[in-house]
């Protein structure tokens, strides 16, 4: 995960909260259900707000942080909904009604997860583990093999080349810095928070 900072709500879901006062989610039009979601994936860098998958509008769900179930009341507030990538078995689809205890909207997210180059990912806290669990976001083959394998790849194409070691502590800090860094079209590459997770914890 990479911490997700909310901005203000989308106009066009500013517009139909107004016009509809007593409205629900579940009687949201297209337009304001699609905006937040484009606005969702520009604050995330076009990533899965859980797995870091590359995701886009048609490839994304709006997903409730606290599940609509736990949080009725904030089914309809921006601050609490991410894109998730529509993947089954994980992330938002796993997610479903369970408490998130960790979430990509905490600071703790980049530091309580730890991911290895095998594809793997560890929670170092009781609520991480869980998180992980919830989310199956793989931390152990068995339990997501599709995600480990593909982050595993995608991994080894972003290292090419690259001497992980630590005594190459300026190498891997410039890497850092660029994998942190959006592209033109304000995207980063898919994964590279779980590389950079890799990297901070090889240099620590």
């Amino acid at each position: 995960m990479r911490k997700i900072t909310k901005g203000a709500e989308p106009a066009a879901l500013t517009q139909w909260k107004r016009a509809n006062p007593k409205g629900r989610y579940s009687e949201l039009t297209p337009e304001p259900s699609r905006s937040i979601r484009q606005a969702c994936i520009e604050e995330q860098h076009g990533l899965c707000a859980y797995c870091c998958h590359a995701v886009s509008v048609d490839t994304a769900h709006n997903e409730h942080v606290e599940a609509q179930k736990l949080a009725p009341k904030r089914a309809l507030d921006f601050s609490n909904i991410v894109a998730s990538c529509n993947r089954s078995k994980q992330c938002g689809r796993a997610h479903a009604h369970q408490a998130l205890p960790l979430t990509a909207l905490m600071d703790a997210c980049e530091t309580e997860l730890k991911f290895y180059i095998s594809g793997r990912v560890e929670g170092l806290t009781p609520r991480a583990k869980t998180a992980i669990q919830v989310l199956n976001l793989g931390d152990r083959p068995e339990n997501n093999r599709a995600l480990v394998n593909t982050r595993r790849v995608l991994l080894d194409a972003l290292i090419y080349g690259v001497d992980l070691e630590v005594e190459n502590i300026e190498q891997l800090t410039d890497l850092m810095d660029e994998l942190n860094q959006p592209d033109a079209n304000n995207r980063l590459k898919p994964f590279a928070p779980v590389l950079v997770n890799v990297i901070r914890h090889l240099s620590a």
